[in-house]
């Protein structure tokens, strides 16, 4: 019995040795993963152990989503050779590139996942008093059927001076009656409405997009094309203009105003609509809908740490034949 009780002894005593040796070792490696990271500091796991790019999932509660202010969010539309929008891509169909330089895509948001954060500027100045009525049925009807839960929208009126006339919202209804209020006056500050515009929306993440209800032509802006494009490339908005211009003839616009939409739409990643009658409207905000139904964002972390403010140029392509990414052409590095 002696015997037995020593050797019961001997035996939890290893026992404990063993017990605390693996918690001694667990520590260790706690402690050595700790160091591996400093505070602020961006973990770079090996190849091996790299998680898949994060792909945003509908989310269960209305909240905003909060996304790292390092991150650059490029967002795209894919054509097919038919003109449609391709939807079902993942991050693995992209490639996106920095200066020519490949960038590894951080973050995917597919088929407009990321809510919308819409700002409408419509042009209520005197050149387009005849058609302002019609306008406004057309552009109620692009609220009621572009809103979905989670997505805001605001709406800046653009003559002598832009004024908000609805903050952001998710009540369409509140919409409706601001547009139902506009009456036409005064001249056309464009350049001033979309730095506006750029502003107010700068605070809220989400999918930034600016629609632009307008002719295109400036008359009396304090700020000039060159500094509202770069206002609103700052903060990564879509810009998409429908061109309201009534045409000289069947075939001949009015370029000043038209070359300014083109511009400011294809830097940024959008596109012009140029209708030749005003029943065009309502297809052509249809056209619109489908498209930013249909967005993917691309966010990635730049390999150039330089926080110079210099214009980077960004290049987004689709790894499959006969399709086209449209993105905006590129974007400004932060400043230290």
């Amino acid at each position: 019995m002696r015997h037995f009780g020593r050797a019961l002894g001997v035996g939890l005593a290893l026992m404990g040795i063993i017990l605390c040796l693996k918690i001694a070792s667990a520590r260790a490696s706690e402690v050595t993963q700790a160091r591996r990271v400093r505070p602020g500091q961006r973990p770079v796991p090996p190849d091996s152990e790299k998680p898949p790019v994060p792909v945003l999932q509908e989310p269960a509660s209305p909240e905003i989503i909060s996304l790292h202010s390092d991150l650059v969010l490029v967002t795209v539309n894919v054509l097919g050779p038919r003109g449609e929008w391709i939807t079902g891509l993942g991050p693995e169909d992209f490639e996106l590139l920095e200066d020519g330089v490949p960038q590894q895509i951080a973050f995917f948001s597919g088929e407009a996942a990321l809510p919308l954060r819409l700002v409408v500027l419509f042009d209520t100045s005197l050149s387009v008093k005849n058609r302002l009525e019609f306008e406004k049925q057309a552009v109620a009807r692009f609220f009621r059927s572009v809103m979905r839960p989670r997505d805001l929208a605001a709406l800046i009126s653009v003559s002598t001076e832009p004024i908000l006339r609805q903050s952001f919202t998710e009540d369409i209804a509140q919409l409706v009656n601001a547009v139902r209020g506009l009456k036409a006056e005064g001249a056309t500050a464009l350049y001033d409405a979309l730095v506006m515009a750029a502003e107010y929306v700068a605070p809220i993440e989400g999918r930034r997009a600016i629609v632009i209800l307008s002719d295109g032509r400036d008359t009396v802006s304090r700020a000039t094309l060159g500094q509202a494009l770069r206002r609103v490339q700052e903060v990564g908005a879509t810009v998409y203009a429908i061109n309201v211009e009534e045409p000289l003839s069947a075939n001949v616009r009015e370029l000043i105003g038209e070359t300014a939409l083109e511009l400011i739409a294809r830097q940024t990643g959008g596109e012009v609509f140029s209708p030749t009658q005003l029943e065009e409207l309502d297809p052509i905000f249809a056209r619109l809908v489908e498209q930013l139904r249909t967005q993917y964002v691309l966010g990635f972390y730049s390999t150039n740490e330089a926080r110079d403010g210099a214009f980077r140029r960004l290049t987004v392509r689709v790894k499959r034949q006969g399709v086209i990414a449209r993105a905006r052409e590129g974007y400004y590095a932060p400043r230290r």
